[in-house]
């Protein structure tokens, strides 16, 4: 149990490194860090690790975390009140994208996304496209944040167009990092579930990487790997989209359940660093892992 409580303080350190460096480019000071943390803490205590049938107690989240029962007492009786999550309309972007490029009245077969008048009293339109990802956003509010991010365009006639296969938000003032609050934290989940967890099938966690590759071909090997990486998700989304049963009424029935796959790449002008600090290239091979 000693070996990984400490190989999860590793994999923390190595984990937010990235991020302390962005922290610290911005000039964000350990001490802001430290009380979230302490925060954090106490919440997934407090909701995540209490007894059946019990009370958590203030006593019992001191002795769970380590942190003193004072400061327990004083983050749970605080003012928790939690802003509405600003990724309400970039998700519901996504889902926006993702149902007219599998919906057979806005896609072809091929599932390229056709045209869309922005409303047409027959056939299909943006605003029913948009009315059946959500009643609770204005078909004009989705286009209008699809247009401002480039995944849209609205040419003459009012006739809409989808740019690119995927939503990324354009945001100033970092509302735009809530793709990095939630990514990443799947990510993790699924490596820790599959490392530490007993399950009959572990899900699916793979990298191919070479890391001896010649800088000379880093633009074609970034536009390689995006365009085949984009070309795998519209498969998934074409896939996985008949199992929605918000789509598709005859869907399997049960309980909701959330499922997806990711893609990424990574790259960097350096060799990778061993655990004992050094560099060294190995030959340029192929490499996978499945966990």
């Amino acid at each position: 149990m000693a070996d990984v409580r400490e190989g999860l303080v590793r994999a923390l350190v190595a984990v937010v490194r990235p991020l302390v460096k962005r922290l610290l480019a911005a000039g964000v000071p350990f001490g802001q860090v430290e009380a979230r943390l302490r925060e954090l803490f106490v919440e997934v205590a407090d909701t995540e690790l209490a007894l059946p049938g019990r009370r958590q107690t203030d006593s019992r989240i001191a002795l769970v975390t380590g942190i003193n029962r004072k400061e327990v007492r004083r983050i749970r009786s605080a003012d928790q009140t939690v802003a509405a999550p600003r990724s309400f309309t970039m998700n519901q972007s996504a889902s926006l994208i993702s149902r007219w490029r599998t919906d057979p009245q806005t896609s072809d077969r091929s599932g390229r996304p056709r045209p869309l008048p922005y409303q047409a009293t027959r056939g299909p339109s943006f605003m029913k496209l948009a009315r059946k990802v959500t009643g609770d956003l204005a078909p004009r509010i989705l286009l209008d944040e699809l247009v401002r991010s480039g995944a849209a365009e609205l040419r003459a006639g009012d006739v809409v167009v989808l740019r690119g296969d995927s939503y990324v938000p354009r945001v100033e003032g970092g509302e735009g990092l809530q793709i990095l609050r939630e990514d990443p934290a799947e990510l993790v989940e699924t490596i820790l579930g599959n490392v530490l967890d007993e399950r009959e099938e572990r899900l699916l966690q793979r990298k191919v990487f070479f890391d001896n590759l010649g800088s000379d071909a880093a633009a074609r090997i970034r536009s390689e790997l995006r365009r085949e990486g984009e070309r795998f998700l519209r498969r998934m989304n074409r896939l996985l989209s008949p199992h929605a049963r918000d789509r598709n009424p005859q869907a399997p029935a049960g309980h909701p359940y959330y499922a997806g796959i990711g893609v990424y790449s990574f790259e960097e002008q350096q060799p990778r660093q061993r655990a004992d600090g050094s560099r060294r290239l190995r030959s340029a091979r192929d490499k996978e892992r499945d966990k």
